[in-house]
């Protein structure tokens, strides 16, 4: 099955991208426009437009889509969409997955004062609720009490028993 890929200039991704207050940003290392949309708690959705800042007009057809990553504190990756293909409902299909990665962002903490997000399980694909900084932190919400009161500064859990033994341990076998 052939698909009918289109050309997207930058005024045209541009125009498209102020719908969600997104602004564009210039990471390290890459070669394409990318657009930043801020959500509060630390925790952004940057999408890779496939557009090259030199020429502002598209990669060729088939060639590569456009990617819509959520990310926390700016360098964690915390979950992804599929491509989107730069076909003549690019539009419609770009704007379904940043809406999708936008419920998924909480404005809750976990008790370590990380954000929490809704992830689907891999198997069962059912919906939970857990910390965006995983693996750094493995907390996952379950309902043991409001999520309005799972984050207190005042009162954040102790670190595992063995979590100091366990950190001097690693840093000497890094140092040999």
């Amino acid at each position: 099955m052939s698909r009918d890929y289109v050309r997207i200039n930058h005024a045209e991704f541009d125009k498209f991208m102020t719908k969600f207050n997104a602004g564009q940003i210039s990471p390290r290392g890459t070669s394409e426009i990318v657009y930043r949309i801020l959500l509060g708690n630390e925790l952004s959705i940057w999408i890779y437009s496939s557009i090259r800042q030199k020429s502002s007009v598209s990669r060729p057809a088939g060639r590569d889509a456009i990617r819509t990553i959520m990310l926390y504190q700016e360098n964690h990756g915390v979950m992804k969409e599929s491509k989107t293909l730069r076909t003549s409902n690019w539009e419609k299909n770009l704007e379904k997955k940043i809406r999708s990665l936008q419920k998924r962002a909480i404005h809750h903490k976990c008790p370590w004062g990380h954000p929490l997000v809704r992830r689907k399980g891999k198997r069962s694909r059912s919906s939970f609720i857990a910390c965006a900084a995983y693996p750094k932190c493995k907390y996952i919400y379950k309902k043991e009490k409001p999520l309005s009161k799972i984050y207190d500064p005042e009162n954040i859990p102790p670190l595992p028993e063995n979590f100091i033994q366990r950190f001097l341990r690693l840093i000497r076998l890094r140092k040999g």
